[in-house]
Parts: C-alpha cells; structure tokens; sequence
C-alpha cells in the first residue's frame, strides 16, 4: 500500500488539510500605544497646578489652576482678585472635560489591547469613536482655558498694583500637556482608520473556513487525500 514519507505509525490520527485558517486580530498595539501617552498626559495635567500664569497685577499668585478650585477654595485668591466667580466655574467646568477625556481614552485604550469581538465593541474601535471623543475632550479644554485666560486678564487689569503695569497671562504646562494628550489621540485615530479590516463578506468566509476546520473529519495515518487525486494505472491488455 502507497504511504507517503514521514507519515505516523499504524494507528495514529491525522486531521484533514495542512494549513490552518488565519483569523484577523482586532488587537492594535500601534493605536494603543498613543492611547496610552493621551491617557498619561491628562492624568498628569489634573495633577499638575499649573494651568495659567499672572504676571502683574494684585494677584499675589503666579500659577493658578484646577487644583485651587476643586474642594476649598482660598478666601484670598477672590480678595486679592485672583479669579472670580465666573473664573471658578470654568476651571471646574475644565476639570469635568479632563475627566471625561481621562475616560475615553482609557476605554479605548482598553479596547486597542483586548480587540473584542463583539459587533459594537468591534466597529467602536475600528471608527475610533472613543479616540474621536477624546480630541473633542481636548480641544474642549483649550478653549476654555482660553476663556479663562481672558477673564483673569480682564480681572487683573481691572485691579492694577501700580498706574502703569503690565499685566498679561500665559498658559502653563497643564495646558500643553492637554494639547499633547489630544496630538496623541490623534494619531491612535489615524492608526485605526488607516488599518485595512476585512469586508463583512471576508470575516463571514473565515469564520466558515475556520469552523470547518476545526469540525473536519479525521483520517488513518497510512492514508493520504491525495491518493484520490492520482491518475489510474495505465491499461494493459
């Protein structure tokens, strides 16, 4: 009988076919890793007390940020119009969109690594929506940081320390560390966007071929599928 080379002994197991189906991985390591530097950034910006930056006027304070207005507030950064009222409700309102954009990123973060394969958790990270949402996040608090800016340097000029000061204000670290955060999201969206994905059609053959290879009959050892393909014996009269 025909055994072809390197087969298993007399009564082993062989599966049918040789290769195995590849599956597409919903794993992407290449968006994660800005996910990551967005997620880092922000967290870092709530920490850091620096968002803005007086100079002149009566505000004895330098740096100012979310961190004097979440929880006490100092009685003297109104007496001594550092901010107002307005002020404070919109570093609060830029801590609210920090946070958010803390989240978005970490649920896509998540979703870049693990790569679900159920449908919506599925089309979620392939559009990025929740990368999408963290640039809105942070181009949410630039503007804001922006307002703010304004109002204090309207309160500052309002109060003047001497007739002829110069005053203005400046953005800190906290605000370059958002407009980083929201740069790298940036990118983790191109990263998904731009990766080819199966059509509906491909992942439905793969899945196919996948379940009937793993469903596939099994075959004596001494026997090859090939044997039914090789021509018969040539006639002999």
């Amino acid at each position: 009988m025909y055994a072809p080379p390197g087969s298993t002994a007399p009564g082993g197991r062989r599966r049918r076919g040789g290769t195995s189906v590849p599956k597409q991985p919903e794993r992407s390591l290449v968006s994660a890793l800005p996910g990551a530097l967005s997620i880092t950034a922000l967290c870092t910006a709530l920490a850091e007390p620096a968002w803005l930056r007086v100079h002149g006027g009566t505000c004895p304070r330098q740096e100012l940020g979310v961190a004097d207005v979440l929880g006490y507030i100092d009685p003297k950064l109104l007496d001594d119009y550092c901010v107002n009222p307005q002020t404070i409700l919109l570093l609060r309102v830029i801590a609210a969109f920090c946070f958010l954009g803390i989240l978005c990123s970490l649920t896509a973060f998540l979703l870049d690594v693990f790569g679900p394969k159920h449908p919506a958790l599925k089309i979620t990270r392939r559009y990025a929506f929740a990368h999408i949402l963290t640039v809105l996040q942070c181009a949410t608090v630039i503007g804001f940081c922006y307002w703010a800016s304004e109002l204090i340097l309207s309160l500052q000029q309002q109060h003047k320390k001497y007739h002829g000061s110069f005053i203005y204000v400046t953005f800190a670290i906290s605000f370059y560390l958002v407009a980083g955060a929201g740069g790298a999201s940036i990118l983790a969206t191109a990263a998904n966007l731009l990766r080819h994905y199966p059509t509906e059609e491909e992942e439905q053959a793969l899945e196919l071929l996948s379940e009937m290879e793993d469903s596939s009959e099994t075959f004596p050892a001494d026997y090859d599928i090939a044997n039914q393909f090789q021509p018969p014996p040539a006639y002999t009269p």
